[in-house]
């Protein structure tokens, strides 16, 4: 789910003009790998997953009603887990101006659509959502870890927080609802 939300984003960068088809979700780390494949790119990189403790509460048990006839069953499943996506939109462009102007552009993009969907392609309704891409400060220290981290190598970039993206364990269980009480061997003095 997490890699078809990060290519919604990409498309959506691509589908902009100023950035057609110069957006590709990748790891921006890439320190011994070839990284000849994010040359003059626009590199959507994943920092951080963030579980959405306000979303946690939710019954493991669903009421299941059938129309003929009219009754109804319970099944336990697993409730979704609700995910904040914290992602670098960084611009490895081979002059330091375009990479700012394709900054500009990213931000330009997210901030006239900052509200995108994810549809199941399998016309499973109950699995699209909607999410939020708003943008992300942090302070220059963090920003310097941050890279760090990366190789250390800094380019202009964005961080964005990605939320609430939904996932969905798909196994189900019935339970067996008690139809019957037999109450013939209790005893009351």
């Amino acid at each position: 789910m997490i890699n078809e939300v990060l290519t919604i984003l990409k498309d959506q960068l691509n589908d902009s003009e100023g950035l057609v088809d110069i957006a590709v979700v990748d790891d921006i780390a890439k320190h011994d790998d070839d990284t000849s494949g994010l040359d003059n790119k626009v590199v959507i990189s994943l920092l951080n997953v963030e579980e959405e403790s306000t979303l946690k509460n939710r019954s493991r048990y669903n009421k299941v009603i059938s129309e003929n006839p009219a009754q109804f069953d319970m099944k336990m499943e697993s409730p979704p887990a609700y995910l904040n996506l914290y992602v670098m939109i960084s611009a490895n462009r081979s002059t330091y101006a375009n990479a700012l102007a394709n900054i500009s552009k990213v931000i330009e993009v997210f901030q006239t659509n900052n509200v995108l969907e994810y549809i199941d392609p399998q016309d499973n309704r109950k699995n699209d959502f909607k999410f939020r891409i708003e943008l992300h400060s942090v302070p220059f220290d963090q920003l310097s870890y941050i890279w760090g981290l990366l190789g250390g190598k800094v380019m202009p970039s964005v961080l964005y927080k990605i939320s609430v993206i939904k996932i969905v364990a798909k196994e189900e269980t019935s339970i067996e609802l008690i139809h019957d009480i037999n109450i013939q061997s209790i005893k009351v003095n």
